[in-house]
């Protein structure tokens, strides 16, 4: 199949992919695919300035095109090159979305579970609280104007894409620790 071929060379390649879903979402996933199964992709993220911004599991079902080459994101990887080393990647085992929260809630403490085919806009960010084969119960990391940890149950089944260790997400949570802190010394 084509769309393995290609995939399996851009991995070869370590080359910068924008991984559009269009029948999901008008954004596209913007990073380096590092691991394919059947079913996934696992990539780690960049932003436009070349620095990592987490990783990001899809289900490749959802791919509707790949883009990548051309001035800007050849820019945007010599950027990321310039920077050096990056964070550990974590394995994560790309046969279901349960594995693949578990084992990045394991490793970083939490997911993002984006469930955009109810609301392209829905993303759940949190610990895992409990899990079981079909439903998740996460301890959400709230916004930052209220730093609320509301809990929430999913279906895994309405979950379209996985990610963690964004720069977002690591900058929530270094507030919702600093406020803890706060919390337990005063």
């Amino acid at each position: 199949m084509l769309l393995d071929r290609t995939i399996k060379e851009l991995i070869v390649r370590q080359a910068l992919v924008d991984v559009h879903r269009e029948h999901i979402s008008d954004s596209f996933v913007s990073g380096v695919i590092i691991e394919m199964s059947d079913s996934y992709l696992y990539l780690r993220r960049f932003d436009d300035e070349g620095r990592y911004d987490g990783v990001s599991i899809l289900r490749k079902d959802d791919v509707t095109r790949l883009a990548w080459g051309g001035g800007e994101r050849e820019a945007i990887t010599r950027l990321i090159r310039r920077d050096g080393k990056l964070p550990e990647r974590p394995k994560i085992e790309l046969d279901s979305f349960q594995s693949v929260v578990r084992d990045l809630d394991a490793h970083f403490g939490h997911a993002v579970l984006f469930t955009e085919e109810l609301d392209s806009d829905l993303a759940a960010a949190g610990a895992i609280e409990e899990m079981d084969e079909e439903t998740v119960v996460l301890r959400l990391f709230g916004p930052k104007e209220s730093l609320d940890r509301p809990h929430s149950l999913l279906h895994l089944s309405d979950v379209t894409r996985v990610e963690a260790d964004t720069i977002h997400l690591r900058n929530l949570i270094a507030l919702h620790q600093t406020a803890t802190l706060r919390v337990e010394t005063s």
